[in-house]
């Protein structure tokens, strides 16, 4: 065990009183920045606002195992849930009701989303297909088939990106498929190892990060330039890749469901790793400011960081089961 310096009074976060909500009641949110995640137990979104130190517990109802969040702009917050199976989208100005709700067929697993040319991007692991919702009328388009298993996808370069992992078809070789977006054809491969599970477009850097493991202590992040789709770097990280974030200079991803926190960079060095937390069965990370939020499944708590230096705060006390987390900077 690994002695920690945690810096709090109790170990429970003291919410201040910019707004006491206990359910999800349709009622005006707060302004400004907002950490959101998803409870995969307990089916719920929660907001947290660091402005007003203000935490909303349930704020949303998601669907049957929720699994990715992404934010549209506009106060737009759109949840996958891969056993409903559908996408949910909510207003972040308001707690309680969903706005749309867009339903795909059954058994298909809906995975990983992606956002650009006006439609929601979702991947169909178990259909093996990737699918659009329009975002002007919250329609579904047709689905487009691909190699087994899509699991993350990206939207980069005037093309999509969709890796694949080992799930369900065990003898899927992984690697990142390469579409036109306007025609969807196919127009390469790129090797980035077996089970990719999941893809970020850093918007910054104009690099997408392309995460895979086989569970084995073998995780990699590669760096893949989206313009002439080339594997650019590789960071061997090991553990189990997940959540990459921008970091300051750099970049950060924690180990799924493990305790370690993974430091690299896009020329392909880990530069450090830090435990936080002994046995915190990490969910997912984001970052705002000099704030690290790092979610742990197991003990219903999301934590709080310094991540320079790197000194814990108070936690944040969740709903059941925390997982992905996303920082949004609301116009």
């Amino acid at each position: 065990m690994k002695t920690l310096v945690i810096v709090f009074a109790s170990m429970l976060l003291i919410m201040a009183a910019c707004e006491s909500t206990t359910g999800p009641s349709p009622q005006p949110n707060p302004a400004g920045t907002v950490i959101a995640w998803f409870n995969g137990i307990a089916g719920t979104i929660d907001l947290y606002y660091p402005g007003c130190d203000s935490l909303i517990s349930p704020a949303y109802t998601t669907g049957v195992s929720p699994n990715y969040l992404l934010y549209l702009g506009d106060d737009l917050l759109a949840v996958v849930n891969s056993l409903s199976p559908d996408v949910r989208v909510f207003d972040l100005s308001s707690s309680g009701g969903i706005l749309h709700e867009i339903t795909f067929p059954p058994g298909s697993n809906p995975w990983a989303m992606a956002y650009g040319y006006d439609n929601i991007w979702v991947t169909l692991t178990a259909s093996h297909q990737i699918a659009t919702i329009s975002t002007e009328d919250w329609t579904l388009g047709g689905a487009v088939e691909v190699p087994d298993n899509p699991s993350g996808i990206a939207i980069a370069g005037g093309s999509v990106f969709v890796s694949h992992g080992f799930w369900p078809e065990a003898g899927s070789p992984g690697g990142v498929t390469v579409l036109d977006a306007v025609t969807l054809e196919q127009t390469g491969w790129i090797d980035t190892g077996v089970n990719t599970t999941e893809l970020w477009f850093c918007e910054e850097t104009g690099m997408i990060h392309a995460l895979s493991t086989t569970y084995s202590g073998d995780g990699a992040v590669s760096i893949i330039n989206p313009v002439n789709a080339l594997l650019l770097a590789q960071v061997q990280t090991g553990g189990a890749p997940a959540s990459p974030i921008r970091l300051g200079s750099s970049f950060a991803c924690c180990d799924g469901f493990g305790e370690t926190i993974f430091y690299y960079d896009e020329a392909g060095t880990l530069t450090g790793t830090w435990v936080p937390v002994d046995s915190i069965a990490i969910g997912g990370i984001a970052v705002s400011g000099d704030t690290l939020y790092i979610t742990s499944f197991a003990e219903d708590l999301v934590q709080r960081a310094l991540w320079q230096p790197k000194t814990l705060l108070a936690p944040i006390t969740a709903g059941d089961g925390p997982q992905g987390v996303i920082s949004v900077d609301r116009e």
